[in-house]
């Protein structure tokens, strides 16, 4: 029955499952209880343009989706705290107005002919060994980033204002966020798609603040939760024929339905 298992193609699958899963779940905290989780949603739409102008232009478009999404990050960013925009308006001003170019040029474009559905829910098994090292290469970055930078992220997460008075530098914090979540949006898109890549970042904060007391046992659990979540949901997906990222979706949902039965108040420090 696990023959399958010796597919290269499943277990590249896998390793770029867990590898994104657990590049997502080191952000998720920071983004998520400090109200910024939709800024993935927002750039992901915004990943759409920058791969489809890419499909147009270039033979390999992630080159030019990834410059074009952290610029659209930074944009986010300088609406929010420079222009004063609310964060949510920020985020849907600059996603559906790209979102919106993309969908024109895929309409207007005849040269454009990459199945859209492809780029909405991805295809994990189709990746080859240059996604598991760009995988690699964000999982790195994020992991050093927070190892360095955790402090600072924690006091930023919890009480900005004591974070300013200890001179903690936020503004560059959050564009580094932004810039690290633009990168795993760039990356993550092809293998779990527009639609779903949002959800690998609110998950598991979501679901890990729930039981834990601690935002460190938070940021531990939600990378457990999160490679449970990817390889279980990769696995019963290629039997079942559905897409990966979608069953992936549904193991979440699941364990976020069971962190209401252990609850245990959320975090206390």
């Amino acid at each position: 029955m696990l023959d399958f298992f010796t597919y290269a193609f499943l277990q590249n699958a896998l390793l770029i499952g867990v590898i994104l899963s657990i590049s997502a779940s080191l952000l998720s905290p920071f983004l998520v209880l400090n109200q910024q989780g939709m800024i993935a949603h927002g750039l992901s739409h915004v990943s759409f343009t920058g791969f489809v102008i890419g499909l147009l232009f270039f033979d390999q478009p992630l080159w030019l989706a990834i410059p074009f999404v952290v610029a659209s990050s930074v944009l986010i960013q300088y609406l929010s705290t420079k222009i004063k925009l609310q964060g949510d308006v920020s985020i849907g001003i600059v996603s559906s107005v790209a979102f919106a170019i993309g969908l024109i040029l895929v309409k207007t474009s005849a040269n454009f002919n990459v199945s859209i559905e492809s780029l909405l829910v991805g295809n994990i098994f189709t990746l080859r060994q240059g996604d598991i090292f760009l995988s690699f290469l964000i999982l790195f970055s994020i992991g050093i980033f927070v190892k360095v930078m955790y402090q600072k992220l924690f006091l930023m997460t919890y009480d900005e204002n004591y974070a300013l008075f200890l001179n903690v530098n936020v503004s560059l914090l959050r564009y580094s966020l932004a810039i690290l979540t633009s990168l795993f949006i760039v990356i993550g898109v092809r293998s779990i798609g527009v639609l779903l890549i949002t959800s690998l970042i609110i998950f598991p904060a979501a679901i890990a603040s729930k039981v834990s007391h601690t935002f460190k046992h938070t940021l531990i659990l939600g990378v457990v939760i999160a490679t449970l979540a990817a390889i279980i949901g990769i696995v019963i997906s290629h039997p079942l024929n559905i897409p990966a990222s979608a069953s992936i979706i549904l193991i979440y949902t699941v364990f976020f339905i069971l962190s209401f039965v252990f609850k245990r108040g959320g975090i206390q420090t």
